[in-house]
This record gives structure tokens, C-alpha cells and sequence, in this order.
């Protein structure tokens, strides 16, 4: 019988069987060094006896090696497999969340915050009547023009009494400022604004007491509805910038989902109109009992929010300030001339409620403008492009609000112009201010609106309500 010889690692090939994968062959391959190990003369290997496999040391080494080789494919595959996958689980969850909600992308999402002042009820009134505006919210801050109490009962109650029940998320939020500046609104003033809608000596409404508010807080609506919508929201700012700020600092990841900020108020003035930049603690110091005059109230009321929302890198910024705001008086008679021009009839509870803030305030007339409901409708005429819209004028400008605590009477002032003076000013914001209005194009547009009682953004339920439906759809779907 004729022997084999002997098998080194040279001599050794594991073939794989492609036919049968399991079926593993070990054969010689005859390296061309080991021809001295080759055929004696009868044409057969040298006599040396052994089996034809590798030892028992090789098959130790080779599956060492394999093992070593397994584990580096699974240390570098597994953790990029992970990321992947992670990352769609995110991009699904996004979308499977948006799909459930089944948002209406066909008009403009709009976040409305606000201080529940009077003015406030007529800008809700007028965007809910607008076909192209969808309200997705209401956030309610009380540290404004209304007690925190009954901020978001009054936006509830008005939504009730003008047949808009459960229709729109009403959510409330912060009652303090981010950076109190002294000044408070005067309690005479707030008892008439918080008692405007039921008050026997005011409108005398009686309100659906079971009314209730989103199940989400104000900050947290804000958050998810810019992070679920599937087109960027705009937000009108009615009052101090409390929740828009705290949002953001919360997450800022928000920010790019802001189409644009329209803001009612703000000053907007230039440097060289003041005749001196020094501060004078004569004219006024902190806590500052009395607002400096010219500074805007809903800015005042929280300035370091103002300074936070402005810097956070919102791609657009939009106002109607406080001076243009002013040129608009809420004078009854001109009302009254425009219905009957219009041949418009309003509700009797519509009337009294736009005409009899003065009234239940115990305000003279004209100290009343179009204030917040203006900024409402400057929003609508960007949003369409509209260039017969009641704002004539616009202009791009870069503005800052003083916020050092050394200011005085400076304080809390919105300065632009500063390429004339102090070109190396940093920390400016870009805004689109109105600086010229139509008073008759503006009263048209408004009464022809709140007329209407069209309600467009009241036509889903309750169930199908975008704050309801978000809820119910991250609890299906899970968190982003």
C-alpha cells in the first residue's frame, strides 16, 4: 500500500463546496518549493506516512483567524447598521405621524400666541374667517394684557360664542416674564379686559363653562406642532414673547420649521432721532414703575424673550409697529359709515364687541387703535403677496432693543439705522416693517371678515383636531 506524505501548512487549501456548502474538503496543493518531497522513482511521493489533513496546531490557528475575522465584520457592520437604521426609524416616525394627523397642507398653519387683550379676540376673529389661514393653535401667556386665569378662558369662550366650539387648541402657558422690567399693566385696566365678555356692565355673555383647553402647555403645542407639520408655520406674536422664547430654548430644532414670525408691535427708530445715547438716571431707572415713552408694550413686557426670539436665526421677521399701529384709530363713527358703505350687518355681539373697549375700560376713544387685529391682517396680505393690501409701504430695516441694566431711559428703546453711527453694532435682527398704512382698505378687508362668519378654521371636530390627533398618533407611533 502506498503512503502519503506528510501535509505542512504550505500544502493546505480548505476547498468549499458550492454545490453543498456544508460539505468542507481539505486537499494538498503541492507548493512548487516542496519538489523536493516529490515522487520517488516508481512515480509515486515520497514514503512518508500521514493522513492528508492539516494537524490539530493548524485547525487551532485557522479558527482563531476566523473567529478574529468574524468579529471585525460584525464590529464594523452592526454599529453602522444600527445608524441606519435609527435614523429611518426616526425618518418613518416622522412621517407615519404626520400621515395619521392628516393635516390640511392646502392652506397656511398658523400659531396664534397671544395676551388675550381685547384687541387679540378681534385678530382671532378675523383670522378664523380667512380661507387661506388654518389655526392650528392658540397659546394663551399671562404675563400680559389679561390675568393668567383667564387668558385662555376668554380665547375658549370667545371661540364658543362665535359658533367655533372644540374647533382650534387653545393652550396655556408661561404668567411670569423671562426678565421682569418693573412695569406692569395697570389692574384697572385688566379687570375690564378679564371681564370684558361676561361683565353686566360690558358685553354681558353667558359662556359655555365646559370649555377645556388642550391637554398640552403652551410651550410644549408650539414645539410639536412645528415639528409634526408637514409645511413650516407661521406665528403671530400678540403680546410678549414669553412662550415663543421658551419654546425655542427648549428646542431649538424648531427654528427652521418657522416660516415667519409677524409680530404686533415694536419700535423700530432710528439712532440719529435720538439726541443723545447717554443714559440719564433722571429720566428713568430700574424697576421702571412707568414704561419709557415710545418703547412698545408687548416688547417691554418681556424684553430678554424679544432678545432671544430675535437671535435664534428665524428666517424671516415681520411687524406692524406700534407708531404705524396708532395711525389707525378705532373711531365707532367711521365704523358705523364703513357697514353702512359695505351694506354690512354684524351680529350684535360682534358689534359690542369691537366698539365697546373703551367703554369697559374706562379708556377715552381715541387712545383705542386697530392694534393687534392690524398685525393679523398685515400677515393674510404677505402670506397672499397682496399688493393692494391696506399696508402701502414696506421696508427692510436691522434693529436692536437696548437691555443693559446701565440704559436708563434708554431702556428697552428698538433702535435701526445703526450703518450711520455704529456700523459695527452686532447682534442685529433683519425685519420687514409696515411703515405706511390705508385706513379705509384696512376697515374694508376686517368688517368684510368677521361678517363673514365663514369660521374656516373651525370645520374639523373635536377628535379631528390637530392637537387631539397629535396626541393620539404619537401615542400609536412613538416619539420622534
Amino acid at each position: 500500500m502506498t503512503s502519503l506524505p506528510e501535509t505542512t501548512l504550505d500544502d493546505v487549501r480548505i476547498d468549499l463546496n458550492l454545490n453543498n456548502p456544508n460539505n468542507t474538503q481539505t486537499v494538498r496543493y503541492i507548493n512548487p518549493s516542496s519538489q523536493s518531497r516529490l515522487q520517488n522513482g516508481n512515480g509515486h511521493q515520497a514514503s512518508k506516512s500521514s493522513s492528508g489533513r492539516c494537524s490539530k496546531p493548524c485547525l487551532i490557528g485557522l479558527g482563531i483567524g476566523l473567529a478574529i475575522g468574524v468579529l471585525l465584520v460584525i464590529a464594523i457592520a452592526v454599529p453602522v447598521g444600527l445608524t441606519r437604521t435609527s435614523s429611518s426609524v426616526n425618518t418613518t416616525n416622522l412621517q407615519l405621524v404626520q400621515n395619521c394627523i392628516g393635516q390640511d397642507i392646502t392652506r397656511q398653519p398658523v400659531i396664534i400666541d397671544t395676551d388675550v387683550d381685547v384687541d387679540d379676540l378681534w385678530a382671532i376673529l378675523y383670522l378664523i374667517n380667512v380661507p387661506t389661514v388654518d389655526v392650528v393653535a392658540i397659546t394663551t401667556v399671562g404675563d400680559g394684557f389679561s390675568a393668567p386665569l383667564y387668558s385662555s378662558s376668554n380665547v375658549l369662550s370667545l371661540l364658543g360664542l362665535v359658533g367655533c366650539t372644540d374647533g382650534i387648541p387653545v393652550a396655556s402657558g408661561f404668567s411670569v416674564s423671562s426678565l421682569s422690567t418693573g412695569w406692569t399693566v395697570a389692574n384697572s385696566i385688566l379687570t375690564g379686559i378679564d371681564n370684558y365678555l361676561t361683565s353686566s356692565s360690558c358685553l354681558n355673555q353667558s359662556t359655555d363653562i365646559f370649555l377645556q383647553p388642550s391637554p398640552f402647555d403652551a410651550v410644549e403645542l408650539i414645539i410639536y406642532t412645528l415639528k409634526y407639520s408637514q409645511r413650516p408655520v407661521d406665528i403671530l406674536v400678540l403680546g410678549p414673547f414669553t412662550n415663543i422664547a421658551a419654546a425655542i430654548t427648549r428646542d431649538r430644532s424648531i427654528v427652521p420649521k418657522i416660516g415667519t414670525l409677524y409680530v404686533s408691535g415694536g419700535q423700530f427708530k432710528s439712532i440719529s432721532d435720538y439726541p443723545t445715547l447717554t443714559p440719564n438716571p433722571n429720566l428713568g431707572t430700574y424697576p421702571y414703575l412707568v414704561k419709557p415713552s415710545g418703547t412698545s408694550s408687548n416688547v417691554f413686557l418681556d424684553l430678554l424673550a424679544v432678545q432671544r426670539v430675535d437671535d435664534s436665526g428665524i428666517k424671516n421677521y415681520v411687524a406692524m409697529p406700534s407708531s404705524i399701529q396708532h395711525l389707525l384709530p378705532a373711531n365707532l363713527s367711521q365704523v358705523d359709515m364703513k357697514l353702512k358703505a359695505l351694506n354690512i350687518t354684524l351680529s350684535p355681539f360682534v358689534y359690542k364687541l369691537i366698539t365697546s373697549l373703551a367703554n369697559c375700560t374706562n379708556q377715552a376713544e381715541s387712545a383705542i387703535s386697530w392694534w393687534d387685529n392690524s398685525a393679523a391682517q398685515l400677515m393674510v396680505q404677505m402670506q397672499n403677496n397682496n399688493t393692494n393690501g391696506f399696508c402701502t409701504t414696506l421696508q427692510n430695516v436691522q434693529s436692536l432693543y437696548i437691555l443693559s441694566a446701565d440704559s436708563d431711559q434708554l431702556f428697552g428703546q428698538g433702535l435701526i439705522d445703526f450703518q450711520k453711527t455704529r456700523p459695527n453694532t452686532q447682534g442685529l435682527s433683519n425685519y420687514t416693517i409696515c411703515t405706511q398704512a390705508n385706513e379705509d382698505t384696512f376697515l374694508t378687508e376686517f368688517l368684510t371678515k368677521i361678517s363673514s362668519n365663514n369660521l374656516y378654521s373651525c370645520e374639523t371636530t373635536y377628535r379631528n383636531r390637530f392637537d387631539i390627533k397629535l396626541q393620539s398618533c404619537l401615542a400609536t407611533y412613538g416619539y420622534n
